[in-house]
């Protein structure tokens, strides 16, 4: 079995998307407003015999459990593919290959940052970046601790020093060090700014951010996404904070210079998500520091928030995926559920006056830990940002509160913290409980498996290993990736801005239903060479595009390969409408008159597209 097999297998789709959108059962399916766009009547259906999701409204798109959680949390497969095997207790393999590149990507990076190092402690060019630091409170032990450095302001300067110490231009290139610029040359990325060595949980150099010392625009810009970095997956400082985080609750700030100046304080406790909201997998490294289920322990999470995040929306949202993963487990390396009496604490702190944690500390170290300790709860921090930026003086307003709180309420897996709750909710929207239950219904947490079954701790390697895979999927895939002059012959964009080669004008993304089929052909329709396209995916696809390079064809001419692939296309979207108005009719068996006339258009737009595949 391969291993997003393996994960669909054991993660329900009615689990997954229930954290993201309000499913209400219809028939055979659960059906929610879209939670890809906004609409009044739900058009977004989930089909759990079938273990897939379809929107039949504005965006028109479907999947499986992959798709949505790519598309919901804006993920590229490689970081879904380790979310979602977190969440099944599934483990993925690395090749030496893979393993051999990062190790050279963290060597060139810790060596850039010697270099900038040296810089900023040396040179004359220092001077305003040592006055920056000095002003902002941090001592010499802290920046070199930290490996503060500034890089060059010379456009080619790091670049030929590293090419001095031995690296080769290509992997300086993926690691972010250098970009394209004029007479397509590279180019220094990092150029006149202060240096932050980003450093992931096991200590290794994975990227940087850099702030601008001049007032150019961006005031910080951070390593371009690598096979080793990825700012939603990092926290600044894990490195230093996860020996104290069981014992002493992790607390977690935004800024670079905040985790700094708590560190310089003895508080190496802190983190910094670098100036974004929460990402879940930036949930998923606090949720793995914390105290394991059955330890009998309780961990702690602090958000220390600037005054004005409570109105941002994707602040609101990180706090909601850090919510569902301690209470519901996503986004844990571990499949066990918290006993009641270790279900961890997580609460907000609203700085004062609109301050900086770096301010707060550096005045006053004693009152950092007297203001962590007054955090308030964060669904109590919840209640109160989402009535202040809801009218609660409409009908419609009200429901809307319900609609965000009722969720968080639900996926609370303490039945007392569940009641009290929901007894808050009904105060503040001015209803009686019984009013509100006979509107909404609190769903208690489903259980992890599929159809009541346990899921298993282990993936088990069976005879048939290999056996489940798309044939014509895979024959279609290979046609294209065998035939290199499709690869970099000339390519023409589609309407939705694919780089399509012109025999393959008509396949879509749509048309594989494979998840790793779909993302190998997606990436390639991105690549211009078959040798770009191997660099572009991770382990799993890099050795799912192995297995279609290899895969043997019948000896053929440049003409019948064309008309075998334009063959095959045509099958695929024959398949796919089958499975469209499939879909279309177990949603219609459910719909009301005024369903129908919505999907009028929709409808008869795919009818269209079955006429011009069937007609003779």
């Amino acid at each position: 079995m391969s291993v997003v097999d393996d994960i669909k297998g054991r993660l329900d789709i009615v689990d997954l998307v229930s954290g993201y959108a309000p499913l209400t059962k219809s028939g055979n399916s659960y059906k929610a407003n879209c939670p890809f766009h906004s609409e009044r009547t739900p058009s977004f259906h989930v089909f759990p015999d079938r273990q897939t999701w379809r929107c039949f409204g504005a965006c028109a798109q479907g999947g499986d459990i992959f798709s949505f959680w790519m598309r919901i949390n804006n993920l590229e497969f490689s970081e879904a593919l380790r979310q979602l095997s977190q969440q099944a207790g599934v483990a993925l393999s690395e090749n030496p290959g893979r393993r051999k590149e990062r190790n050279s990507l963290h060597d060139v990076n810790e060596a850039a940052a010697e270099y900038f190092g040296t810089l900023l402690l040396s040179s004359k060019f220092g001077v305003q970046a040592r006055a920056y630091l000095e002003e902002r409170g941090l001592n010499k032990d802290t920046i070199k601790e930290f490996q503060i450095g500034l890089s060059p302001a010379g456009g080619e300067s790091a670049k030929d020093h590293l090419l001095a110490r031995g690296f080769g231009e290509e992997v300086i290139a993926l690691a972010g060090l250098v970009t394209k610029g004029r007479g397509d040359t590279n180019r220094d990325m990092f150029r006149g700014r202060l240096m932050f060595p980003i450093r992931d949980s096991d200590g290794k150099l994975a990227g940087f951010g850099a702030r601008s010392m001049d007032g150019s625009e961006p005031k910080y810009l951070n390593s371009p996404k690598t096979p080793v970095f990825d700012k939603g997956n990092i926290l600044y400082g894990i490195h230093l904070a996860k020996g104290d985080v069981s014992k002493q609750g992790i607390v977690i700030v935004e800024g670079y210079v905040d985790t700094l100046a708590c560190h310089q304080a003895g508080y190496s406790n802190v983190v910094a998500s670098m100036g974004t909201a929460l990402a879940p997998g930036q949930v998923s490294q606090v949720c793995n520091l914390l105290p394991r289920p059955g330890s009998g322990e309780r961990g702690r999470v602090t958000l220390a928030l600037d005054a004005d995040a409570a109105g941002q929306e994707a602040t609101l949202r990180g706090l909601q995926v850090l919510w569902e993963a301690v209470h519901q487990g996503k986004g844990r390396s571990t499949n066990r559920p918290y006993a009641a009496s270790e279900i961890p604490d997580i609460n907000v702190l609203v700085l004062p006056d609109g301050r900086d944690p770096d301010e707060v500390v550096l005045e006053d170290s004693q009152a950092w830990p007297r203001l962590i300790d007054e955090a308030v709860p964060l669904l109590d921090y919840r209640f109160s940002a989402e009535a202040a930026r809801i009218d609660m003086s409409t009908p419609g307003g009200k429901s809307a509160l319900a609609g965000v709180l009722m969720p968080l309420i639900s996926a609370t897996s303490d039945p007392f913290q569940q009641d009290h709750y929901f007894q808050k909710l009904a105060s503040m929207l001015g209803v009686s409980e019984a009013t509100l239950k006979a509107s909404v219904e609190i769903a208690r947490p489903r259980a992890a498996s599929r159809r009541g079954r346990p899921r298993q701790p282990e993936a088990s390697a069976t005879p048939f290993d290999r056996l489940e895979h798309d044939p014509m999927e895979e024959h279609c895939l290979a046609l294209l990736l065998q035939e290199r002059e499709w690869i970099s012959g000339d390519m023409q964009v589609d309407s939705e801005g694919y780089w399509l080669p012109e025999v393959a004008g008509g396949l879509r993304p749509e048309h594989f239903g494979r998840v790793e089929n779909r993302e190998v052909f997606t990436n390639w329709t991105k690549c211009s060479t078959l040798e770009s396209l191997q660099w572009a995916l991770d382990d799993e696809l890099g050795a799912h595009l192995e297995h279609l390079l290899e895969k043997a064809l019948p000896p053929m001419d440049r003409k019948v390969r064309e008309s075998d692939l334009l063959n095959c296309i045509r099958r695929l979207e024959e398949r796919y409408l089958r499975e469209l108005k499939h879909e279309e009719a177990l949603r219609l068996n459910e719909a009301s008159l005024d369903d129908l006339q919505e999907q009028q258009d929709a409808i008869l737009a795919t009818n269209e597209r079955m006429r011009q595949v069937f007609q003779p």
